[in-house]
């Protein structure tokens, strides 16, 4: 059986290419701020996960099964050069993505990540969330809870949009099953440069979280945190999420030993 065709968003122009997976409940308009402002200088590929957005779900999901499917797609688009950046459950299918390194991977950045390690979701609120697929309140209550600095409406829009386009399928499985896979031998396996931007007042992946399971488990990786901001770092400090992208980018990436390319 052939893999679905993601929907995606390809703009901007530039080495290396910048591919973004987004965090659970969302799409790959989540990223438009930070990428907007790094398409004036490289290639930005947003991608909508399997079941999220406008992607279709798979047959059967597994962190695994997910981070192949969106490896097949990174080689379809002929990106030569690029970065990962994956932000909450994003991350965590980052890291299943760059294990066995794909050609032209150098670099990740890690954006809030949810933990290689089962990540510790409180158990009331796992159950609230998988009650609610598709309630609007609820998505207004995840919105609320989850940051710390004030979004223009637009954009609390369409947070609360993209939780409500979610498939029962992907929504299901992330709350009851991805969430909780441990794909640490994956992580350790991980050989490029990485980044982790965390917020310094995340409920959802507090810095303690970063500094406990995920930075242990990555062998070649920095850690930048951002001050007062919650969950949604592409929406609450979309330019410094972007500037510390930018920086990694030049600094760590550049310059990498890329496998697979010339």
């Amino acid at each position: 059986m052939s893999a679905p065709i993601l929907h995606d968003n390809d703009q901007g122009a530039g080495p290396p290419a910048l591919v973004f997976l987004h965090y659970f409940a969302g799409s790959l308009r989540s990223w438009v701020h930070v990428a907007g402002v790094l398409s004036r200088e490289y290639r930005c590929l947003r991608i909508d996960l399997p079941g999220f957005g406008r992607s279709p779900p798979l047959p059967a999901f597994s962190v695994d099964a997910v981070g192949g499917t969106i490896a097949q797609h990174i080689a379809g688009r002929r990106l030569g050069t690029y970065v990962i950046v994956g932000h909450s459950m994003g991350g965590k299918l980052a890291l299943a993505c760059a294990a066995d390194p794909p050609p032209g991977l150098a670099g990740v950045v890690l954006v809030a990540p949810s933990p290689p390690s089962p990540e510790p979701m409180d158990e009331k609120e796992r159950a609230r969330l998988l009650a609610t697929h598709g309630d609007r309140a609820s998505a207004e209550q995840t919105l609320r809870t989850i940051t710390r600095r004030p979004i223009p409406a637009e954009d609390a829009e369409i947070c609360i949009a993209d939780n409500l386009m979610t498939s029962a399928e992907a929504w299901h499985w992330w709350l009851a099953q991805g969430s909780r896979e441990t794909i640490t031998a994956q992580a350790e396996r991980v050989a490029c440069p990485l980044l982790v931007i965390g917020g310094s007042e995340d409920p959802v992946i507090p810095p303690g979280v970063i500094t406990a399971e995920v930075m242990p488990r990555l062998a070649d990786a920095s850690c930048v945190e951002i001050a007062g901001a919650g969950h949604l770092l592409p929406f609450e400090a979309a330019n410094e999420v972007a500037d510390d992208i930018s920086t990694f980018v030049k600094e760590r990436c550049r310059g990498a030993t890329v496998r697979g390319t010339p």
